[in-house]
């Protein structure tokens, strides 16, 4: 049974809750374990190892932009394809979405790994922290590969409907590190080197279990040697679809480097360390609405296909629901017990906590309301409106972050950096809000549209 199918006729809720609950476990277990490894490192290897970790971060989220580029780009087009009913061009996707990932993986190798220690200088890695930077940064490029094709058949095998798959290799990629984090760092002392191998091992799993599915001809897209072939037209189209994705992702390591050097300025390692922990903790209960993004755009994507708006504008709806209700807990519960949290990564007597229980409560702000924006964006991908998306994507680091961290620091000093983002953010979310009160307009006038001129 072509299990696409019911994208088009399941209820809009369960389809939501079968493809993004996996997705959301998928995404937390994957937080968990990048939790884990500033867990160890800050408690094996120093508040110093945390803050190289924290300095390479942006490279990491450069490395990530050009997988979420292909993959999500690729997702998109597929899913729009088999909406379609057209499983050939479907095909022709998804040969092109791996040739062109494989192509981008090598460019981005040669240009990271000759430039590294360069770029770690410019993200604002001092004497102190660059040796853990450049030991965990080389490791990781050297795996790059097993990220980029985990990252394009993840997505690719939720829009062939096996979501539970997904869930599985991300789940087995994580716990793969999560043990190795114990053995190597916790038991043989490797530090920040032991969570760079733990992470590429973990990485590589996931990818053997994905692979296992196109190997033993689960799928039912049927891919010809052609279909590899680099199509302009094709790529074109990937590019301009998960470019606000590749845009978004690239904003946050710009952002993340003047973050980096505006706590530097104002609060030296500590604020640094401090945003380590922080930016831990966002990450891990931010996944979820990732992964509510993830089970949402394969709906989204295959009903825009068949022409089915109503569903379409359902799925947005619960959606942005189901995430804006997750987050306010999640920001309740990090205001009230802040120290609970932070103390996981730092020394309880240390002087840090301060900064950074006092930073993690500004950062934090608008995370009731800030799926609004990620899943606007995601919206406007998966109905192949890349220009809107890019713009979306672009809001909180690119037009509203950067500035921010310019002027604030200068009135505010160290609580100016920690503002910048939730300020940014509110001022994305409102942008969000219109656009996407204005296509509903739109979409509700062209269909009165076509109704008048079938009753002519």
């Amino acid at each position: 049974m072509d299990k696409t199918a019911e994208l088009g006729t399941k209820s809009i809720g369960k389809l939501l809750a079968q493809y993004s609950i996996p997705a959301v476990i998928a995404m937390l277990v994957n937080a968990i374990y990048n939790v884990i490894d500033r867990i160890f490192i800050g408690q094996y290897a120093g508040e110093e190892a945390l803050a190289g970790l924290t300095i390479a971060f942006p490279i990491m989220m450069i490395i990530f932009a050009f997988a979420s580029l292909i993959g999500a780009g690729g997702a998109s087009l597929l899913s729009i394809r088999l909406g379609e009913k057209d499983e050939k061009g479907a095909s022709h996707v998804f040969g092109n979405t791996l040739s062109f990932g494989i192509i981008v993986t090598i460019i981005t190798l040669v240009g990271i790994s000759t430039n590294l220690e360069s770029l770690l200088g410019i993200f604002g890695a001092t004497d102190d922290v660059l040796d853990y930077s450049l030991t965990y940064m080389t490791i990781i490029i050297g795996g790059f590969i097993f990220q980029m094709i985990s990252f394009i058949l993840n997505s690719s095998v939720r829009t062939e409907g096996q979501p539970i798959l997904s869930m599985i290799a991300m789940m087995s990629s994580a716990i793969t590190n999560i043990v190795l984090d114990y053995i190597f760092i916790g038991l043989l002392g490797w530090g920040v080197a032991g969570a760079a191998y733990a992470t590429i091992a973990g990485q590589f799993v996931g990818l053997g279990i994905l692979l296992s599915f196109y190997l033993k001809g689960k799928s039912h897209l049927h891919l010809e040697l052609k279909d590899f072939v680099p199509d302009i037209k094709i790529i074109g189209k990937i590019i301009s679809i998960g470019f606000a994705t590749f845009i978004s992702t690239m904003g946050t390591s710009i952002a993340m480097t003047f973050l980096n050097r505006g706590l530097a300025e104002y609060g030296g390692t500590a604020a640094i360390t401090s945003m380590g922990a922080i930016n831990s903790l966002y990450t891990f209960f931010i996944m979820p609405i990732m992964g509510i993004t993830q089970g949402m755009q394969p709906i989204i994507g295959y009903n825009h296909g068949a022409n089915n708006r109503g569903r379409v504008n359902k799925t947005l709806k619960l959606g942005i629901l189901i995430g804006v209700s997750f987050s306010s807990i999640v920001f309740l519960i990090l205001q009230v017990f802040p120290n609970t949290f932070v103390t996981m990564f730092l020394e309880a007597g240390s002087s840090t906590v301060d900064i950074a229980i006092n930073g993690l409560r500004i950062f934090m702000l608008m995370l009731p309301l800030l799926s609004i924006n990620l899943l606007g964006v995601a919206y406007f991908q998966a109905i192949a409106r890349g220009k809107m998306s890019i713009v979306l994507g672009m809001l909180r680091q690119f037009i509203f972050l950067l500035p921010l961290l310019f002027f604030l620091p200068q009135f505010f000093g160290l609580n100016g950096v920690w503002a910048a983002t939730p300020i940014a953010d509110c001022l994305a979310v409102m942008v969000t809000v219109i656009v996407l009160l204005k296509d509903s307009k739109n979409d509700t006038i062209k269909n009165n549209s076509m109704n008048n001129i079938v009753l002519e």
